[in-house]
């Protein structure tokens, strides 16, 4: 009896001492967070208007508080996923997420004002709003890899990083959508987490039961692609009406895959033990197997089309079409049609023919047969390249977690 007190009395000290731990290393937080502001503010006040500087500041700092509340609340979560032991230390990894947010916050700064880089001699703040959300998305993937090789996994980690995405996805596209390089509806894709999340707590409030939804690759992978079409509407790269037409897109999984979650934890439908509806073999079978095959024949189809006036342009004398197209990248854009009309790294070449053909609408906005390829092949990135596919490597990629190492126990 006595040793049992022993060993209990022992946990409860290294447990004082790991909260003691932590919550100087939020302390910490803070203190880099406040470093952090005021060197943007210093550098924006003098390269870009004093008065937009501040509220530059002011926004941020709200945002970033948000951030430190969030991680003062979730300490009790630093333990590993295995056991409930506390952990002292917050690791690398759970240090990137937290600069993750720190950028995203600096991001949020943006809000409510006019894109900065309008004034002479600033002009390249333009690009700073999307470099910020770059190297955020970078630290994205960085803190996951560097927690699985490091075997420092903790569900502080996991909760936290489900929270900053969010706040990415919440932040960053209210910011493109004030620059108007979003459509105003894309706000439902900032909205659907909270939404759902909202649903989730007014069930439990009630005492309604919530079905715990398992975690799912597709989910990850659509969430990446709006991280990457976001990143393309911060920067000034392509035309609102092409970021429009990628946005109208890429939008439509997302929704729907949270409309799906949102009918399965409520238990309005029934699932089996996968968590799969009954109509979930039917959709998938579209979305991945046939409808990826109508869309590879619709795009080499289109590509024909558009390669065919390109190269007859010079001889019909239709000099307009023929300055649509730089001969230089016509060998590429014949590649990726090849490549997509036998499904070898399809995904990869739909991203290059959506590039060339975005590029081209952006600077000439026409012809009509790239409105009908720039859709087709950027629904092709998110489906894959479907049936009758010679190889398709870079499903590993956007499916799996990387950094994964067997276990040795």
């Amino acid at each position: 009896m006595l040793e049992i007190e022993t060993i209990s009395r022992q946990g409860a000290v290294e447990d004082g001492s790991a909260r003691c731990r932590l919550q100087t290393a939020w302390w910490m937080a803070c203190l880099f967070c406040l470093l952090f502001l005021l060197g943007g503010l210093s550098c924006l006040y003098f390269v870009w208007q004093p008065f937009s500087a501040f509220q530059w500041l002011l926004t941020a700092a709200a945002i970033n508080a948000y951030v430190l509340w969030l991680l003062w609340t979730a300490m009790g979560k630093n333990h590993s996923l295995q056991n409930a032991v506390l952990q002292p230390d917050l690791g690398i990894a759970n240090w990137l997420t937290i600069a993750r947010a720190f950028l995203i916050g600096a991001l949020g700064g943006f809000l409510f004002q006019g894109p900065p880089g309008i004034s002479p001699g600033s002009q390249w703040l333009i690009w700073l709003p999307g470099i910020l959300y770059i190297v955020a998305v970078l630290l994205d993937y960085l803190d996951g890899l560097v927690a699985r090789l490091m075997r420092s996994e903790t569900r502080l980690g996991e909760w936290l990083d489900t929270k900053i995405d969010a706040l990415g996805l919440l932040v960053a596209p209210v910011v493109a959508i004030g620059y108007d390089r979003l459509p105003v509806y894309y706000i439902s894709v900032s909205l659907a987490y909270y939404l759902f999340q909202f649903g989730i707590w007014h069930r439990k409030q009630n005492n309604q039961p919530v079905i715990e939804l398992r975690p799912h690759p597709v989910k990850r992978m659509i969430a990446g692609f709006q991280m990457g079409l976001v990143i393309m509407a911060l920067l000034p790269v392509f035309s609102p009406t092409v970021m429009t037409i990628a946005a109208s897109i890429f939008m439509i999984p997302l929704l729907a895959g949270f409309l799906r979650d949102a009918l399965v934890a409520g238990g309005y439908v029934s699932v089996n033990h996968l968590q799969q509806t009954r109509w979930d073999p039917h959709i998938a079978f579209v979305s991945t197997k046939f409808l990826p095959l109508m869309l590879r024949l619709f795009i080499v189809l289109t590509g024909m089309v558009f390669l065919y006036k390109v190269i007859v342009a010079p001889v019909t004398g239709d000099h307009r079409a023929a300055m649509l197209f730089n001969p230089a990248a016509l060998p590429l854009f014949a590649t990726a049609a090849l490549m997509i009309a036998v499904g070898f790294m399809a995904r990869i070449a739909a991203l290059l023919i959506s590039i060339v053909a975005a590029g081209i609408l952006t600077a000439w906005g026409s012809p009509f047969s790239l409105f009908l390829l720039l859709p087709c092949a950027l629904t092709l990135m998110l489906t894959g390249s479907g049936m009758g596919s010679l190889w398709q490597p870079e499903d590993r990629l956007f499916l799996e977690r990387q950094g994964h190492r067997p276990s040795s126990d």
